[in-house]
């Protein structure tokens, strides 16, 4: 079987898709990975073969993450989000069309349309894959992860179709018809879905199962990045051997004021009394002179520095909290877009965290009281460590593979 795998997002969205790369590459599939050409030496790390498209200029990114830090509208938010991809990926469409005639299936997350454009275009089926729950009505949860019931759940879906409708259609339709194809109505909707399969690639642990699920509907398990064998710093290492630290880090977030931000945190560890291993991020937070007690690291796996961590703070992406739930640590999340809320709300909800916060309501109080409940409450420990055990049991990519191959091999 030939695999395109297409990703689109930083880092911590390409991971998992190498992951179920590495994994295909190893049950004997051919394998073309497709995404920015600044991810091809990451790729290459772990040997999994690249097709690069063009990078977004960094100060497109600079102001793209200012607009979203500047508005609490949700719906302004994916607005903002989809005006962005839809240039990147109108580019990216005649490159993906020919790679995708040359492979017997797509695989992209939902917001890849013009991955989806380009299979539908040349005729090649394609998969879907999902990092929190599908984007598409249910029963059991609401579109922003929060329960009405079964008939409000309806009624909130219907009214947020409507909505997304509206602000994402006219954005995204130019990549679709650079791919020869009419119009589409309710993009965001139609591209995260196939007809044939789509992977929800989570814990069942973390997100129960859906009763509208259907059967092309499988939860897999995450999918884990088996990266090189990662050799910290000698100092980030000694750092924190005596002590499990406290982590604080917020990703790929960025256009916030990264010195207010860092102000804040300084406050709120002064006294705590523990070490604290600050990442600086996307934001280039901790640009100024540290007291001993806090540790500066940029780029840190997370496999390796959370499983050595007493807690973490975090934006609430996907990967990260699912890095969190794996190393058996609780966590809180401060949110900024997307479904960094949706993983806030569930950290909570399965008792490993503290309700999350928006980034605008940040504070040091806050930040305190979080960090002192995650580091003592017992309760919250355990559930982590139960979470944590039964997320390491899983095998995300080869429950992938395996339903990847049932539908397609045959074919």
């Amino acid at each position: 079987m030939r695999a395109l795998v297409v990703t689109v997002g930083s880092q911590g969205d390409l991971q998992p898709f190498l992951a179920l790369g590495q994994r295909l590459l190893a049950e004997g599939h051919d394998v073309m990975f497709s995404a920015s050409d600044n991810y091809a030496a990451h790729a290459e790390a772990v040997g999994v073969p690249f097709s690069g498209r063009p990078t977004v200029d960094e100060a497109e990114v600079e102001e793209y993450y200012t607009r979203l830090a500047g508005t609490k509208d949700k719906l302004r938010q994916l607005t903002i989000t989809v005006e962005v991809l839809g240039r990147e990926q109108r580019a990216a469409v005649p490159e993906l069309m020919a790679l995708a005639g040359e492979a017997d299936v797509v695989i992209h997350p939902p917001l890849a349309v013009a991955a989806v454009a380009a299979a539908r275009a040349v005729g090649t089926p394609h998969v879907s894959v999902h990092h929190a729950w599908p984007l598409r009505r249910a029963r059991g949860y609401g579109p922003t992860n929060i329960d009405f019931g079964p008939i409000g759940n309806a009624l909130a879906w219907s009214i947020t179709g409507l909505a997304v409708r509206h602000a994402t259609d006219r954005c995204l339709n130019p990549v679709v018809t650079t791919a020869g194809l009419p119009p589409w109505r309710d993009i965001i909707f139609d591209a995260s879905h196939s007809p044939l399969l789509n992977l929800v690639a989570t814990s069942p642990h973390t997100l129960p199962r859906d009763p509208l699920f259907g059967p092309t509907y499988r939860t897999t398990g995450y999918w884990f990045l088996d990266e090189p064998e990662y050799v910290p710093p000698d100092d980030l290492a000694a750092f924190v051997a005596d002590e499990p630290p406290v982590v604080i880090g917020f990703g790929s977030n960025n256009g916030f004021d990264s010195d207010a931000v860092t102000e804040q945190l300084l406050e709120a560890v002064r006294g705590l009394g523990r070490r604290v291993v600050l990442q600086s991020g996307w934001a280039g937070l901790g640009a100024e002179e540290l007291p001993p007690n806090i540790f500066l690291a940029d780029f840190v796996p997370h496999g390796w520095l959370y499983a050595r961590a007493a807690c973490v703070v975090h934006h609430g992406g996907p990967g990260t909290a699912a890095a969190a739930f794996r190393a058996g640590i609780p966590q809180a999340a401060v949110w900024l877009q997307g479904d960094q809320l949706h993983w806030g709300r569930r950290i909570a909800q399965l008792g490993v965290g503290p309700p999350s916060r928006n980034h605008h309501a940040l504070n040091a109080r806050w930040l305190r009281g979080t960090i002192d409940r995650l580091l003592t409450d017992s309760g919250m420990a355990d559930r982590a460590r139960a979470l944590g055990a039964a997320v390491r049991e899983e095998d995300g990519t080869g429950v992938a593979v395996r339903a990847i191959e049932e539908v397609f091999v045959a074919r």
